[in-house]
């Protein structure tokens, strides 16, 4: 049984109305945390997946928050996660499509890189999206809410030559699916976006990093407006995407403080 409520009281109207329910993969990762703070804070049901048991204790204690252990690269333990979630809701609001990172040799360059780590970037940065798009479309489907949609987060690596090819290739792909699947998505009233970060810090990292005088900066391409963009900043922009700007479709919203620019 659900440990939430999933009505909330709408007092215009004095109508109950039921809340947003979000899905998020890549949930452990940095990003991800304020993202669902952000959402958390707005009384929406959060669902978080990742491959780790670890990483989201802080969110545990909230009543609108699952956590479920999943594989995105897996095709079993995608249907599990399905399950789960047609078992206590039957639908989604908002798919946040996050899982993704750089793999093994991949990051030693062109030369170096292994068709092992070529396969396995490519399936976590790429085809783990299109699998998960997939399975959780039918619950998208049965949402009444008039607003719905799906984010990827692919990265400026596709944008810039910042090494890393094969992640770099399967970050660009992504932002080809999202334009693939638009008149597909259109046609169900799903709206479809992706935003492209940069390099990413903590809001208590910021400190850290001035402290080691760049060390951390130098290896990454440096800002053009102030310092690198905090994680906090890729959650505004993502609850404005589904939530404020519902005529946005098919945009993909770079957030990075000027470092590809």
């Amino acid at each position: 049984m659900t440990k939430y409520n999933i009505l909330e009281y709408n007092t215009i109207g004095d109508k109950m109305k039921q809340k947003d329910i979000i899905v998020i993969t890549g949930g452990a990762g940095n990003i991800a945390k304020a993202v669902i703070e952000k959402y958390l804070q707005n009384n929406c049901i959060v669902i978080a997946t990742d491959i780790k048991e670890e990483g989201h204790e802080e969110f545990t204690n909230n009543v609108n928050y699952m956590y479920c252990k999943c594989d995105v690269t897996d095709i079993e333990s995608i249907n599990c996660l399905k399950q789960k979630i047609e078992e206590e809701h039957n639908r989604i609001t908002h798919f946040i499509s996050m899982a993704g990172d750089a793999i093994g040799t991949d990051l030693q360059g062109i030369e170096n890189v292994t068709i092992a780590d070529v396969d396995k970037t490519i399936k976590l940065n790429l085809s783990s999206h299109i699998y998960m798009t997939i399975a959780l479309l039918p619950l998208l489907k049965n949402e009444k809410n008039s607003n719905k949609s799906i984010v990827y987060v692919s990265s400026i690596n596709a944008l810039r030559a910042y090494s890393e090819p094969v992640y770099s290739a399967s970050k660009a792909a992504l932002y080809g699916f999202t334009k693939g699947i638009l008149k597909d998505m259109g046609k169900l009233e799903i709206r479809v976006n992706t935003i492209s970060p940069g390099t990413i810090l903590r809001p208590h990292e910021v400190l850290k990093n001035e402290q080691t005088n760049g060390e951390y900066a130098k290896k990454r391409p440096q800002p053009k407006y102030k310092d690198f963009a905090l994680n906090t900043d890729i959650a505004d922009a993502m609850f404005c995407i589904t939530n404020v700007m519902q005529k946005m479709v098919g945009q993909n919203i770079v957030i990075d403080a000027g470092q590809s620019a």
